[in-house]
């Protein structure tokens, strides 16, 4: 894949993943039962409560997934500068054309993704 392919990829993906970060994290910055507008937390039903708690919940981990998917495009920056993009971290083969225009921030080609994967369960 071409440098500049790759840069407008990674530019999109990482412009994408910042916007939802945000979005997130300024619904977040809402307190808990503020965003029911007129209702607060007392007039609200306790299960509709625990509902906006594990709705929170998931927001924080979705922001810190979302932030580690931004980690992992930052370095596919620093890869491409470094020349090293498209390079597999682990086993230094090529990473195919078509795996990095699906997924352009991989560290890893296929075999070794799949490795880290089932390392990671």
């Amino acid at each position: 894949m071409e440098k500049n392919e790759a840069r407008e990829r990674l530019a999109k993906l990482r412009d994408e993943f910042t916007s939802t970060v945000n979005t997130i994290k300024e619904r977040l910055a809402d307190p808990q039962g503020q965003g029911g507008g007129e209702i607060n937390m007392v007039d609200q039903h306790p299960a509709d409560v625990a509902t906006e708690t594990a709705d929170r919940e998931l927001d924080l981990s979705r922001v810190a997934m979302f932030e580690a998917r931004l980690r992992q495009i930052d370095d596919a920056f620093d890869r491409l500068r470094q020349g090293s993009y498209g390079i597999c971290v682990d086993c230094g083969q090529p990473i195919r054309d078509d795996r990095l225009r699906l997924v352009p921030d991989t560290p890893y080609c296929v075999k070794d993704a799949q490795r880290e994967q089932a390392r990671a369960q």
